[in-house]
């Protein structure tokens, strides 16, 4: 039996095609995205500080890791120019609080505006939980904008820095903040201080726990869904840690074994305008999970070792994550120098003939922009983002990891919120 599921609610929209057995089991999963949108033809041509203003327009959930992917892409052609570009301390710690905090946000909303709602859907007690989860993410957006000056969109990095200079009170303003978001993990979300949930992580302690994520995986439970979704077990970080793992094998990774696949494409007589991203010729999971693996966060890790890459330890290293990264904000502004400069200026772009790679650890995962450029005009840009890796199109001999995750699902609907697990995103797939 073949039937369509159209994935709302997320950034943008997907289809997916299953085919499933006489008792509605899911045999074979195909995922389409059918928007194109032409993002990185639109950059050829133009001068290339240009993409600090066009690439965090490819998404409007995660437009500052495309900044910073961007501004490290330039950064990088101006080192393989043999031009000097120099950051202070100062300028990359106000640059990850941003990133950070986009990341923080993104995981609020699919924890939220998602994952509840979806899973309560299914049986029959979706919860009113919105509001609470549009303040809270409101509020870390406020605290990244009092450093980039807007959310979403923002252009504030460039070459050489930052376009800010924050004082004392607006560092007092966001450690306020932060105060706040504190308040609201340990209170709503896991209902547990941040220190017993990092030091007790077990099944059993998870589905104990109190908060909105503890009402989640209690969801997930209900349905049969806990021990669902395992893929290949292989995960990517190409960011600053760089390891590949597979079979459980580490390994440094290399972004010259990064290679897209338009095989599933229209322009192949597919049926999707995304390409699938692979490493080594093979599919590999990026995101939370391949980043609490591969720094080998306790609590996670723990998880994966007893439950292997199953929704339950998904969902916790995204959580997990959130947890974590509100931690190491309020390290980042507690240490900053301000008396630091914020921009130290580089020779001027259109010095630079030479090819840049810029690699950002996303919400979702590595993201990558790549391109080159000719006395500061860009020739060529190639962007591949997260959901190219963990939302690749295989083939039914060799599915993609959240196709082989949705494969032996009891029903369509039960497979479709598996692959919400994986936190889903359109737009920025379909360049």
């Amino acid at each position: 039996m073949i039937t369509h599921q159209l994935i709302e609610r997320i950034e943008g929209e997907a289809v997916i095609d299953f085919r499933s057995d006489k008792d509605g089991r899911i045999e074979e999963a195909n995922i389409r995205f059918l928007h194109f949108r032409g993002m990185e033809a639109i950059l050829e041509g133009r001068n290339a500080l240009d993409a600090l203003v066009i690439t965090p327009r490819v998404c409007g959930i995660c437009g500052h890791s495309h900044l910073i992917a961007a501004v490290r892409m330039l950064e990088n052609a101006y080192a393989a120019a043999g031009a000097s570009v120099k950051i202070t301390p100062k300028a990359h710690s106000i640059r990850e609080i941003t990133r950070v905090c986009e990341v923080i946000q993104n995981h609020i909303k699919w924890l939220y505006l998602v994952m509840l709602h979806e899973s309560g859907k299914l049986l029959g007690t979706e919860p009113s939980v919105a509001l609470k989860a549009l303040y809270v993410s409101s509020q870390v957006n406020q605290l990244c904008a009092l450093f980039s000056g807007q959310w979403p969109h923002s252009s504030y990095a460039l070459p050489g820095g930052v376009t800010c200079d924050p004082t004392h009170i607006e560092v007092m303003q966001a450690l306020k903040i932060l105060s706040d978001v504190e308040s609201f993990m340990a209170q709503e979300v896991l209902g547990c201080s941040s220190e017993m949930f990092e030091s007790r992580m077990s099944r059993e302690f998870l589905l104990s726990l109190k908060g909105d994520f503890g009402t989640l995986l209690r969801n997930f439970e209900n349905l049969d869904l806990l021990d669902s979704g395992k893929s290949y077990g292989r995960f990517l970080v190409l960011g600053e840690e760089k390891t590949a793992i597979m079979n459980n094998i580490r390994s440094a990774s290399d972004i010259g074994l990064v290679s897209e696949d338009d095989s599933q494409t229209f322009a192949q007589g597919g049926s999707t305008y995304a390409k699938n991203a692979l490493y080594n010729g093979e599919f590999y999971e990026t995101g939370p999970l391949s980043r609490s693996i591969v720094t080998k966060r306790p609590g996670v890790t723990n998880l994966y070792q007893h439950c292997g890459d199953t929704a339950l330890t998904r969902i916790a290293a995204r959580v997990d994550e959130m947890v974590y990264l509100v931690a190491y904000v309020r390290e980042l502004l507690t240490s900053l120098d301000l008396s630091e400069p914020s921009f130290i200026a580089p020779s001027a772009i259109e010095s630079i003939s030479a090819e840049g790679i810029g690699i950002v650890e996303a919400p979702r995962g590595s993201l990558i922009h790549r391109a080159t450029m000719e006395k500061g005009k860009i020739t060529a840009y190639s962007i591949i983002t997260p959901t190219q890796w963990n939302l690749g199109n295989g083939t039914p001999e060799i599915p993609g990891i959240a196709q082989k995750a949705m494969i032996g699902a009891e029903s369509s609907a039960k497979a479709s919120l598996i692959f919400r697990t994986f936190d889903v995103c359109s737009v920025c797939t379909t360049h």
